[in-house]
């Protein structure tokens, strides 16, 4: 018998044992199974649903593939978008689990399904207890991740600004006057409100601050301190402006949010880069290069 006639045959047997398989009552048919809905991943995969288990992972690590492309306004959305539909697949895999799972695997009869089905049981509802606990965590790393986004696009703001008034002069050297630094901002920063001192105001609420001239800064690579003679100036971001909490993170914050146990920390608003002639940088081991090495876009 060739392996072709076996793959027939066995077909054939699984086709004649569904249709010999006693057929789910009409309530278990229609019944929430919550471990389908618990684990959309694993579940699914254990009972063939492929598509499902599928979707479920693309929907999970979307938003961390994109982190590094897109805005924070986009990513909050994004983040929306893609909770809902995990949600409502979620709810789909729930109400037709029970009928797939059925008809995937052999069974006695529904009794004999619907004890396999509780074993399940016991592991939802210790998932469900975790995940309500962890709660407030993620909603504190989804913060985080925002206030994280809008730091680089602080950064990318800037960064543009300087491109654009290279023409103009090297804004680091002889053509630039240390004082005129905050001006030379303002005028390439777009809908930008310069209030003639050293703060660039931006429509969003974001400041940015002008603290001082560095003429031994170290160079962008190397991001710390009298490693090169390298002429920079220090920028204080403020994310949130006028709306405070008008903070930056301590040593102390950053090793607790850097830690892969403790996330339940929120970042403050207030950030320091180094300007350079041609980009800015920050300063090796603070929770700048941490958030920068995350999501600064691509």
């Amino acid at each position: 018998m060739t392996e072709d006639e076996k793959v027939r045959i066995k077909r054939e047997v699984e086709i004649q044992n569904l249709k010999g398989k006693p057929q789910l009552s009409e309530k278990t048919s229609r019944s929430f199974n919550l471990p389908a809905f618990v684990f959309p991943v694993t579940y699914n995969l254990a009972y063939r649903r492929f598509f499902l288990a599928l979707t479920f992972i693309i929907l999970t690590w979307l938003p961390h593939f994109l982190n590094h492309f897109v805005t924070s306004s986009f990513y909050i959305k994004l983040v929306i978008t893609v909770s809902f539909l995990t949600l409502a697949f979620a709810l789909f895999s729930g109400f037709t689990g029970n009928v797939d799972a059925y008809n995937a695997r052999r069974y006695d009869d529904e009794t004999d399904f619907i004890k396999t089905q509780r074993c399940w049981l016991p592991f939802a509802f210790i998932a469900i207890i975790v995940h309500i606990a962890i709660l407030p965590t993620q909603i504190t790393g989804h913060t985080n991740t925002i206030q994280m986004l809008r730091l680089a696009e602080a950064k990318d703001t800037l960064k543009q600004a300087i491109k654009r008034g290279l023409k103009d002069g090297n804004i680091l050297g002889i053509n630039t006057v240390e004082n005129d630094i905050p001006a030379y901002f303002a005028k390439y920063l777009k809908g930008s409100v310069f209030d003639g001192k050293d703060k660039i105001e931006m429509p969003n609420g974001t400041t940015f601050e002008i603290k001082g001239y560095l003429n031994e800064c170290g160079s962008k690579k190397q991001n710390t301190y009298y490693e090169q003679k390298t002429s920079c100036a220090t920028v204080m971001i403020d994310l949130n402006g006028q709306k405070g909490p008008n903070e930056a993170l301590t040593m102390d914050e950053l090793s607790k949010i850097r830690s892969l146990v403790n996330r339940t920390t929120r970042l403050k608003d207030i950030y320091v880069l180094y300007i350079y002639n041609d980009d800015l940088a920050a300063k090796t081991g603070t929770i700048e290069e941490f958030a920068l090495e995350r999501f600064e876009k691509r």
